[in-house]
């Protein structure tokens, strides 16, 4: 192995040129990997993609789109009462709500746009189509309790005569606007006149209150197209933004927000923030070197990073590796490795040109160091790849990105100096190193504790790696995502103005599927589902919009029984439905829903107890039910399948799971990347002795890292996970170059304490410039605007400082202590004039094969008992099956019948004179009675009707729409009760035009 490194060396500084050569057609074939670099923040990053959230998720977005950006619709002071909602919809901001809607419909990425215009017409769709009113009195049989019974009839009377008051069912009537808007609240019937409060003070409808929280707030989305990437998110944010920043409705403003905005600004800084950050940290460096640095042409090292980090993100295009927010931030980290490699191998071209005076400073500098920075870059691999372990696809692209980076940092390390050096020594060779500063000597002393000392630092280096571990649960993880965003932004301004004006911050969707959601099994889980989570008492969900929660709360009247809307009723929902209210909600086959929860604010980890929750009682629920083998819902099912389905999906579930698959695997990250690495220095040096002693300062640096997060209570960022892998491969490699050079001294000939101290004085501004540089790449990141990204940077920086101190300070006197007692193996094997390269390996003893076992059996035991997310995702799949219909025959059109046969005589002074308190008989009474006609043959109309047809058969056929063919039946009960045909039409046109 020697002579392929002195052959390197030798090579490399005699064919510098072709050397170097290789290094420009390098880049220039490594630069077509760099075009296909794509950035992605999308569920791929965050999800396995074979997990059954992502699987449930793309589900979700591809039947009801993606991500929804919130329009936020504010009413304006201007020193004076502010409008209401009803004053939206003025004929200039409808004109004004209609063009915005187009050009937003316009936006390629755009799958539905819902504004309250939408909503509005969706409303008055459903009361002119009469959805709403047999919705009503459909509710008015189902409710079981007389007294409810009561207050629902009276309370829909007062519906009919307020809707016979509003006039034409048109959007420019304000009447009818405000018909849409307000409930019955305050309002009072005196016959068939109604009368309310003034519009400013009436109470909003329930079923729009997901649309307008307060009579100054009116909310609209923008949904993305589903499965969207991070560029076709962005493009749509940025249309929108643009769009609705030209919005000019009189009295009120309107605020772009929601998660996409969010996430465009994350996008944003990805592709222009951390290219600043990593030009920091050159710069930086650059300063360390040319301070700190003391040799010539010392800006070597720079040039050598930057084509390594270039090449190392390079590969990762050839890799088909994207840059998500973790793997951009191995920017400014591979700086601060990468540096290091540079430094010690032009420092040891240095000292031996200088100090040595040997004929071939390139080879003897590769025979000595290069053995060493293998060994440590092997070390530091092995670490990176253990987080292939985690359950997170862009923590598990960063292991591969640091672990493909340190190799090539590594090779280009190596090649990069020692071929210009080559040039520079061929040259004009250096003939004297600056005399060592202060900082220098300072490091040389830091190395020189006493060897009384070397017990209590292994007892210290145990106890705190233990206290490390057992501190592990008292860590914070900050789970707000809005806490990760530069808070002094217009996104966070706007997210906490949407949470303060409509209780709401984020959204969870829950995706229902079944043969036909709207069969009435569905449709009253689903309406018992939304009436526990809006009841809940922590008051997590503030709101929901499906096609149950729309109609349930139409038809919810205070005090009486809630009962759940009807099949047929929900059918008939869908037909009035606008179009992109409808592509939200339901797919055309039937076979799914969405729920639409409105989430309070509250960190991921709280969100993650609400999910869970709401999926056990969505669980149990669909366990409950008990449906007969014929029913529609159980075609096609085998008999183990559900035959309902539903799982939360939408971000939100993405941001739990994300948080979850972060906090799986912390600490497993840490101590298996601690075996495995520790296990590669036992083969490599094949001695249990130096293995451990290459590892104490390790165990020292983790183990303080963890214990100074605790006591400083740091709130730590999600991406800190990460950390201890990248705390284990810093003082690792610090650990075996001090190793290694302490072994090359010995094997020179000198004493111990003679090793540590020459290895100490050549190598101790070295160790302090790589110590600078290190801490300066990582701690740029402290710089960052993202809060995520500088929390991990001041977290992982401090571990990064205590590992490099740790190697300093603990590693001298260590190697000492355990030479002299005999427990390295480092024997003198010549003399300083006939030194050949370094041997780092040992002859094998038996407590190798002790180590290698352990520390295997550790890592398995690590491996097997971490988180998988093993078992099989399932996709539901269902048969479309229409609900069968129970169509009821028109009543036959009697007034068709000769019209000279006369008619039944009813003796109408055998019925009460008083109002019925019926709503179809009482509803009439009230009509014929202000038309004229005898209260007591009023009375007859309404119960011989009632008679003669059920309350449905009536509804059925359309009897609120007030059509020729619904009044036949009425037109015949009055005529056989002996009401004249002039107040019989009379009592029609005052239905009709009030």
């Amino acid at each position: 192995m020697e002579r392929i490194w002195r052959g390197l060396g030798t090579g490399l500084g005699k064919y510098w040129w072709a050397v170097l050569g290789g290094v420009v057609v390098i880049t220039a074939v490594l630069s077509i990997g760099a075009s296909r670099i794509e950035f992605a923040t999308g569920q791929d990053s965050y999800l396995n993609p074979e997990s059954q959230a992502a699987i449930d998720n793309v589900a979700f977005q591809n039947q009801f789109g993606g991500e929804a950006i919130i329009l936020l619709f504010t009413a304006d002071e201007n020193g004076g009462e502010p409008a209401i909602v009803a004053d939206l919809f003025s004929d200039s901001n409808r004109a004004e709500l209609a063009r915005l809607e187009a050009e937003l419909r316009a936006i390629p990425e755009a799958y539905a746009v819902i504004t309250p215009l939408t909503s509005v017409t969706f409303s008055s769709n459903i009361i002119d189509g009469g959805v709403g009113t047999a919705a009503l009195t459909h509710a008015a049989a189902d409710d079981s309790d007389p007294a409810a019974q009561s207050l629902r009839n009276d309370d829909l009377q007062t519906t009919l005569f307020r809707l016979r008051g509003a006039g034409d069912a048109d959007l420019g009537n304000r009447d009818w606007i405000e018909f849409l808007l307000y409930d019955n609240t305050g309002f009072v019937r005196d016959g068939t006149d109604v009368t309310g409060p003034a519009a400013r003070d009436r109470t909003l409808r329930e079923s729009l209150l997901s649309t307008f929280p307060d009579q100054q707030t009116a909310v609209g989305a923008v949904i993305v197209e589903g499965n969207a990437d991070l560029d076709a998110l962005s493009s749509a944010t940025e249309q929108v933004l643009a769009i609705m920043a030209g919005a000019n409705l009189d009295g009120w403003s309107v605020i772009t927000t929601g998660s996409p905005v969010f996430l465009k600004d994350i996008n944003d800084y990805l592709q222009g923030g951390m290219l600043t950050l990593g030009a920091a940290a050159l710069g930086l460096m650059a300063l360390v070197l040319l301070i700190a640095f003391p040799v010539r042409w010392r800006l070597i090292p720079l040039l050598s990073v930057i084509i390594a980090v270039g090449w190392t993100f390079s590969l990762l295009g050839f890799l088909g590796i994207d840059l998500s927010l973790v793997t951009i931030s191995g920017l400014p980290i591979l700086i601060g490795i990468g540096v290091d490699f540079a430094i010690q191998v032009q420092n040891r071209v240095e000292e031996e040109v200088v100090l040595d005076r040997e004929d071939h400073p390139m080879r003897e500098t590769l025979a000595n160091l290069g053995p060493p920075l293998a060994a440590a870059t092997i070390a530091a691999a092995v670490a990176f790849l253990v987080l292939q372990i985690s359950l997170v696809p862009m923590i598990r692209d960063f292991g591969i990105m640091l672990a493909v980076g340190i190799v090539v940092i590594l090779i280009v390390g190596i090649v990069v100096p020692t071929a210009i050096l080559g040039i520079r020594e061929y040259k004009a060779r250096t003939t004297s190193l600056t005399e060592p500063t202060r900082i220098e000597r300072a490091i040389v002393r830091l190395g020189g504790l006493p060897q009384k000392a070397v017990i209590p630092i292994i007892v210290l280096s145990v106890g705190v790696l233990v206290a490390g571990i057992a501190l592990e649960d008292q860590f914070k993880i900050e789970s707000d995502p809005v806490k990760w965003v530069n808070q002094d932004t217009q996104t966070v301004r706007d997210i906490n103005t949407l949470q303060e004006e409509t209780g709401f911050e984020s959204t969870l969707g829950v995706l229902i599927q079944a043969n036909n959601v709207n069969a009435q099994p569905v449709a009253d889980l689903i309406f018992e589902f939304i009436r526990q989570a809006e009841g809940r008492a922590d008051g997590a969900v503030a709101n929901s919009s499906s096609m149950v929660s729309t109609l349930s709360k139409i038809i919810n009247i205070p005090g009486a029984t809630p009962v759940a809307p009807r099949a047929e009723d929900l059918e008939a929902l869908i037909e009035v439905m606008p179009p992109d209210i409808r592509l939200a909600l339901v797919t055309p086959d039937r076979t799914a829903t969405q729920i639409n929860l409105r989430l309070s604010a509250a960190p991921l980890d709280q969100d993650a107890i609400l999910v869970e929750e709401l999926a056990a009682d969505l669980d149990a629920r669909i366990a409950a039910l008990d449906l007969p083998s014929d029913s529609i819902l159980m075609v096609d099912l085998g008999p183990d399948e559900p035959a309902v389905r539903a799982v939360p999906a939408g971000l939100a579930v993405v941001g739990v799971g994300l948080l979850k698959n972060l906090s799986a695997n912390r600490a497993v990250l840490t101590y298996l990347a601690l075996a495995m690495a520790g296990l590669w220095l036992l083969l490599r040096h094949r001695s249990l002795t130096r293995a451990v002693l290459a590892m104490v300062p390790v165990l020292l640096a983790v183990g303080l890292s963890s214990v100074i997060v605790a006591v400083a209570g740091l709130t730590l960022s999600p991406l800190t996970t990460v950390s201890g892998p990248l705390v284990i491969a810093t003082c690792t490699e610090f650990s075996v170059l001090i190793l290694g050079r302490y072994l090359e001294e010995r094997q020179r000939g000198l004493t111990p304490q003679e090793a540590t101290d020459r290895a100490s004085a050549r190598t101790g501004r070295a160790f302090f410039t790589s110590a600078l540089t290190t801490v300066f790449g990582f701690g740029v990141l402290v710089f960052s605007a993202l809060p995520l990204l500088s929390d991990f940077g001041l977290i992982v920086t401090m571990n990064v400082a205590v590992a490099l101190l740790s190697a300093l300070i603990v590693m001298p006197p260590l190697l000492v202590w355990a030479d002299t007692r005999a427990l390295v193996g480092a024997t003198a094997t010549a003399t300083e004039s006939t030194a050949h390269g370094v041997v780092l390996a040992d002859r094998p003893r038996p407590g190798m094969l002790v180590g290698v076992v352990g520390l295997a059996a550790l890592a398995l035991v690590l491996f097997l008992g971490a988180d998988t997310e093993e078992g099989n995702a399932s996709i539901g799949e269902f048969t479309a099956v229409a609900i069968p219909t129970t169509t009821t025959e028109p009543p036959p059109p009697t007034t068709t019948a000769d019209p000279t046969a006369p008619p039944e005589v009813i003796d109408a002074s055998t019925f009460s004179a008083d109002r019925p308190e019926g709503l179809i008989d009482g509803v009439l009474w009230d009509y014929l009675t202000e038309a004229g006609a005898d209260p007591q043959a009023a009375t007859c109309t309404g119960t011989i009707l009632l008679e003669r047809f059920t309350q449905d058969e009536l509804i059925a056929n359309d009897l609120t729409s007030f059509s020729d063919e619904a009044l036949v039946p009425v037109v015949d009960a009055a005529r056989d009760c002996g009401v004249p045909d002039e107040q019989i039409d009379g009592a029609i046109e005052i239905a009709r035009n009030g």
